[in-house]
């Protein structure tokens, strides 16, 4: 069996890119045949109380081509019942944050960003890198 030996770096929001109160995709990428995916973001707070973010996996549902997206969820279980909700990661602080998502499985992947409370001033990239483990 093949594995890939590589890894495969993607700009998603550009150095600088300012953040808006609404979400708003960065370049789509793809991830092959990899499992793995890193994101790092750096975020320089302003006004905003946080940077939120959300990852969406994409795959072909038509013959057209066309790529249904869902975003990934925390699951919590408890008592025999699996509660599963969308999630979102937080930023409240400027910093260079490095999330690690293993295993991933996907076509495509969509990252969005959005400020959340007061007026968004802040500044923030995403760079993401795609492995093999």
């Amino acid at each position: 069996m093949f594995f890939p030996n590589k890894s495969v770096p993607h700009e998603v929001f550009a150095t600088g890119t300012v953040i808006t109160g609404s979400y708003v995709a960065g370049n789509v990428f793809s991830v092959d045949e990899q499992n793995v995916l890193g994101i790092l973001v750096r975020y320089t707070k302003g006004n905003e109380s946080s940077l939120e973010l959300k990852v969406e996996s994409g795959v072909p549902v038509d013959a057209d081509g066309t790529i249904a997206y869902g975003q990934q969820v925390a699951e919590t279980a408890t008592g025999g019942s699996i509660a599963v909700a969308l999630a979102e990661r937080t930023f409240t602080a400027s910093g260079n944050y490095w999330v690690l998502i293993s295993p991933i499985k996907s076509y495509k992947i969509k990252i969005s960003a959005k400020a959340t409370g007061g007026g968004p001033t802040g500044t923030y990239s995403v760079h993401a890198i795609t492995g093999w483990v």
